[in-house]
């Protein structure tokens, strides 16, 4: 954290994004243009942000030439021997991950607001971006997914005040001095990745400390991590107020909102209605639980959740805002290693639903293989799963072929389980004329 930016932009330094196109890289960069400092970037994907030179594929030539100083950006996921890594390490460049670019950043405005928890930072983060700019405080925001009616997911706002999830998958959530640090929950999720519970649950510990101001959830583990600050935390209850939610909330997106709620107000130390009133205008973030098609015979509705935590609430909000109807569940599992971890609470879970669940191919993202697979998981689950395969379209046709009249779709994962709603919302749309039975 020695890294000035204040010296570095003073100096015309330059910034190179690798990973340009993923979705907390790109808004990263989006805001470092905002301030004004020179950029470029590769991705093996196609990318590209107005005012800044991207590149599909890495090379050590993508690297900007000059007498300027170069700070190079990689997400967790670049191989070291990536060409531009080594090019830069070659060159002198400073090199650093997307989170600790991050964590830079944040020095850059007055106040800050950093969400951590291993679930439903992105959504409590976009809530209190989403009120704060209701309230006309113009802030700047990271948002790792997309708010429904916003053209971006970062922006560096008025310069004050900065909102932006931070990532415990690497620990990076720990280099950020926050403001106001929201912790959302405590799991042992992404464990594997940073070198076990103990070091992942430490890290938690370093983002509190660092913070002026703690806002947290009841949890056994923020309970028992968090009990030193007692002079600077503030603590929710796991049941939110009794406010009057939009109907089409959820308990986990309630409870999500009464988190945004404190944290809003400490910001801005306005009056309980008012900050309410903006928050309850909140248009909900992409992919959470979003309607994707209902013609009152079937509805699809797709929601993001990898952990048996995040299914059991997903599940439970789902039932409760969808009363009546039968649910076929599509859940997508998201890493191996995730799957291996947690494969009896997911089991257990799905095995207690009561209508058919269908589990596409795991989402495998950097690892390649396992044994430890969908169907593995069917058949443990029992005559109720089925383990889907072929293309999107295959997987769709199997998937209409059981529901019923009446039926809810959900579409849950966080992988790229959403290719099959639009193949299943066509079949679904072709077959509505025709009553089913089985």
């Amino acid at each position: 954290m020695e890294f000035n930016l204040h010296d570095f932009k003073s100096r015309g330094g330059h910034i190179h994004f690798i990973g340009c196109a993923g979705a907390g890289t790109r808004p990263l960069a989006s805001i470092f243009l905002e301030l004004g400092f020179p950029c470029s970037g590769s991705d093996l994907l196609p990318s590209h942000l107005e005012g800044m030179r991207t590149f599909r594929g890495h090379d050590a030539a993508n690297l900007p030439a000059g007498d300027f100083p170069l700070l190079v950006v990689h997400t967790s996921a670049a191989d070291p021997e990536n060409p531009e890594l080594v090019e830069a390490r070659r060159r002198g460049a400073a090199v650093m991950r997307r989170g600790e670019a991050l964590a830079h950043l944040g020095t850059l405005f007055g106040k800050t607001v950093a969400v951590a928890g291993s679930h439903g930072k992105t959504s409590v983060s976009a809530m209190i971006a989403h009120t704060l700019r209701e309230l006309g405080e113009n802030p700047g925001f990271l948002i790792g997914g997309s708010v429904a009616g916003w053209e971006r997911s970062g922006a560096a706002g008025g310069g004050n005040v900065f909102v932006t999830e931070v990532d415990e998958s690497d620990s990076t959530h720990a280099l950020f001095r926050a403001s106001v640090a929201v912790v959302t929950n405590i799991e042992d999720d992404h464990s594997w990745s940073v070198g076990g519970t103990e070091k992942l649950f430490r890290s938690f510990v370093e983002f509190a400390e660092k913070s002026e101001t703690l806002i947290d959830v009841e949890g056994e583990n923020t309970d028992r991590l968090f009990a030193p600050f007692a002079g600077k935390r503030k603590h929710l209850s796991r049941v939110p107020p009794g406010w009057n939610y939009p109907p089409h909330w959820g308990g986990f997106q309630r409870l999500n909102a009464a988190t945004a709620f404190v944290a809003v107000r400490e910001v801005t130390g306005q009056g309980e209605e008012t900050i309410r009133s903006a928050l309850f205008r909140f248009p909900g973030v992409e992919r959470r639980m979003s309607l994707r098609f209902d013609n009152r015979i079937f509805r699809i509705v797709e929601d993001y959740a990898h952990h048996p935590t995040e299914l059991k609430a997903s599940l439970e909000a789902l039932r409760e805002t969808n009363p009546g109807r039968r649910m076929v569940l599509v859940f997508q599992p998201h890493r191996y290693a995730r799957l291996a971890r947690y494969f009896r609470e997911f089991a257990a879970l799905l095995g207690a639903l009561e209508g058919p669940v269908f589990l596409p191919p795991v989402f495998a993202a950097w690892t390649e293989r396992s044994e430890v697979d969908s169907a593995r998981l069917a058949s443990r689950i029992g005559p109720s799963a089925r383990a889907l395969s072929g293309s999107w379209e295959e997987m769709a046709e199997e998937v209409a072929a059981a529901v019923r009249p009446g039926d809810l779709i959900a579409i849950v994962g966080a992988g790229d389980v959403k290719e099959i709603i639009a193949p299943l919302t066509a079949r679904l749309t072709r077959c509505s004329g025709a009553p089913r039975t089985e």
